[in-house]
């Protein structure tokens, strides 16, 4: 309720003075400045010269309370407005600006401290201390909005909810991802038996993955520092992994080795165990990371097959000897069998035994072929001859030469194709698959036809060198004899030359230099042979 008497009547002995309607400045403010100054201050909660604002103009109770409310309740929401603000300041350490709710708190404040003076005034006119809490929101104000000048551009680069949004779902798919990818990782480390490790130089600690800790089939808990980890394993490896370790730490060299652990339980098992040091910019080692992997059926089967080799190895030494003595035994009884042979007066034998003495002649030399043929096998398979650069036309037409008087008795016709020049081959070898060839080709033409052989040489599409021969002549029936074509005294057209060892030799030859030999052919309709050799070898 306003005071009772709100029609004022000028009395001359009053000190209050009313309201005034005209700009006419007073005595005080014709003053100097320091002197308004210092009366400003003086009398900061004077009340004395001016009347309260219920006496100031022609307020009725519902404008002046409605006046009153408002501003009570505009302070009351600015007050509150600080503590909220303050409170969050406290429980929110990260947040970037903090000053910038300082500054509001403060600015809030004295907004709000204005409407609750402006009330006040209505019966306690202190209009000088209302000025000065004005020109302190005004100071604020300013200090408010200098400061927020300043962090602008620092605010503009703040992510918005829709940034943050984004980077959560970015982040989530990525989580997923690496979750997949884990569990994948896993799961290949638990059925490779391939885990890993950590080591920590400057604690001397070690951690392990899941899988490592089941090729261990211990607890992390077991294998904390170097001491632990040496329990697994047996002395030879102790000394092994103690100097891995020093020198990895010490010149930052990576290591891996095969070596043998003991689990707790006692069972002995293969790991292959190594390490890759991780350096700093100055170049010291701040962590050492590696994988175990149980190896220990692959390393077994190496074992068995290395013992393997070795009793082969082993074998095939005394199968050699054996053969080579045996060889040379039956050489010696059959070159005595042919002397004696020799000495025998066959006048003197009568028809019956002349007819027997000539099969044991026969015998005997079929014998010494085969034992001829015999050692040449062992010869080339005992012995690996350093090839040289051979010119393929010249070695061709030194074969041509030999078999001169066979190609011009059977009317031969020879067609040579020759893309390439060289081969790198041993002589001897060139000269005998070439030789064994072309007389095969003679020796096979069909009756009543002149042989038609063709000898192509050039580089296949994988870049290596092929002979190629093929005739007219009577072919094989592959469909019956293809794992016979290669065979020791295999043949399969009756001549009086054939002896079935040419093509044995042939493939033994090639073989024994890196290279291989195919063959097509039909009955009646030729044969051909594919050479393809292996200059590496």
């Amino acid at each position: 309720m306003a005071p009772a008497n709100t029609h004022l009547h000028i009395n001359p002995n009053d000190t209050i003075p009313v309201c005034r309607t005209s700009p006419t400045a007073t005595g005080a403010g014709r003053a100097g400045l320091m002197d308004q100054v210092q009366e400003f201050f003086g009398g900061i909660f004077s009340t004395s010269e001016w009347p309260p604002r219920w006496y100031c103009g022609n307020w009725s109770d519902f404008h002046g309370w409605l006046y009153i409310v408002s501003d009570i309740l505009i302070w009351a929401a600015y007050f509150l407005i600080p503590v909220f603000l303050v409170r969050f300041i406290m429980r929110r350490k990260d947040f970037p600006f903090p000053k910038t709710i300082w500054l509001f708190g403060a600015f809030i404040l004295f907004c709000g401290a204005t409407h609750l003076i402006d009330a006040l005034i209505f019966w306690v006119p202190v209009y000088r201390f209302s000025a000065l809490v004005r020109a302190g929101t005004a100071l604020v104000s300013l200090a408010t909005v200098y400061y927020l000048f300043k962090i602008f551009p620092n605010v503009l680069l703040l992510r918005s909810v829709a940034d943050l949004q984004r980077e959560i779902d970015e982040r989530t798919v990525v989580e997923e991802k690496l979750a997949d990818s884990e569990f994948l990782l896993t799961a290949a480390g638990n059925v490779g038996k391939l885990g890993g490790w950590e080591y920590d130089p400057a604690t001397g600690q070690f951690r392990w993955t899941a899988t490592s800790r089941n090729i261990l089939e211990t607890d992390e808990a077991d294998i904390q520092d170097e001491n632990d980890l040496l329990k697994f394993f047996p002395e030879p490896y102790q000394l092994i992994i103690r100097a891995a370790l020093r020198e990895s730490i010490q010149f930052g060299r990576p290591w891996d080795h095969e070596l043998q652990l003991v689990t707790p339980s006692g069972t002995r098992k293969w790991v292959r165990f190594s390490a890759t040091p991780l350096l700093n910019a100055t170049g010291q080692v701040t962590k050492i990371r590696g994988i175990i992997m149980d190896i220990d059926r692959y390393k077994s089967l190496e074992i068995n097959l290395v013992k393997s080799i070795d009793q082969m190895a082993q074998k095939n030494s005394q199968l050699q000897s054996f053969t080579h003595i045996l060889s040379h035994n039956l050489r010696n009884h059959s070159s005595n069998i042919a002397l004696l042979t020799d000495f025998v007066d066959e006048s003197t034998l009568s028809k019956d035994n002349e007819e027997l003495f000539q099969k044991i002649k026969t015998v005997a030399k079929h014998l010494n072929g085969t034992l001829d043929d015999l050692s040449q096998v062992i010869k080339i398979r005992d012995n690996h001859l350093e090839g040289e650069m051979l010119d393929m036309r010249e070695v061709t037409e030194q074969v041509l030469d030999v078999l001169d008087e066979s190609l011009h008795t059977s009317q031969a016709h020879i067609d040579l194709d020759f893309e390439e020049k060289q081969i790198f081959f041993p002589h001897i070898y060139l000269e005998s698959i070439l030789m064994n060839l072309i007389s095969n080709g003679i020796k096979y033409k069909k009756d009543g036809q002149h042989p038609m052989i063709r000898l192509r040489f050039y580089r296949n599409e994988r870049g290596l060198k092929v002979l190629e021969y093929s005739d007219q002549g009577k072919g094989i029936d592959l469909s019956l004899h293809a794992d016979k074509v290669f065979g020791l005294y295999k043949t399969f057209h009756k001549h009086e030359d054939a002896h079935g060892v040419g093509l044995f030799l042939i493939k033994n030859q090639i073989e024994a230099q890196g290279g291989n030999i195919q063959v097509f052919s039909k009955v009646d309709a030729g044969i051909t042979f594919k050479i393809t050799f292996n200059e590496n070898a």
